[in-house]
């Protein structure tokens, strides 16, 4: 099972897996590179995450202006778990998550099959500037903590060769 979350953001790389590492409360990460570009990584339980610098030219057109991606990966050997189904929950959650601790813009891809065809479009998430901790749900004035803007409209995914 795996994931990718893009995260749009002025922050240095550094900076972005320190506030992630405290948000979840992550062991230390280690920083490496590959191919010249840096990463952070994060090793637990099964777990792997890596906090990236996405190359443009791997962008998809709705997420070019997200320079940065949260991959998660997990690792289960032998098991008879829906990870579709946990994959689908998790990915807004922690969409949602990132961008209320952390005040900042994320988006990730949703596919679905249509005939034999991959389709796929891109929900964002921000969080609310006029969001106000003070007046509960229910209360005159209460808004949402997190603004979900309208999807992109579903297109067909591009190959991979």
């Amino acid at each position: 099972m795996s994931f990718q979350i893009c995260i749009r953001t002025e922050k240095s790389l550094q900076q972005l897996t320190s506030e992630i590492r405290t948000i979840f409360a992550l062991p230390p990460f280690r920083q490496d590179s590959f191919a010249g570009e840096p990463y952070c990584q994060f090793e637990m339980l099964g777990m792997l995450i890596l906090i990236h610098r996405a190359d443009e030219e791997d962008r998809d057109p709705e997420v070019m202006h997200y320079p940065y991606c949260f991959d998660l990966q997990m690792a289960f050997a032998d098991h008879e778990l829906d990870t579709d189904h946990m994959e689908y929950t998790l990915q807004p959650y922690y969409a949602q998550l990132l961008s209320f601790h952390l005040g900042l813009d994320t988006a990730y891809h949703e596919k679905q099959k249509v005939e034999n065809r991959w389709h796929i479009r891109y929900r964002f998430f921000g969080k609310n500037p006029n969001w106000n901790e003070a007046i509960l749900y229910g209360e005159a004035g209460w808004q949402p903590a997190i603004i979900e803007t309208p999807p992109t409209i579903w297109r067909t995914m591009h190959p991979v060769f």
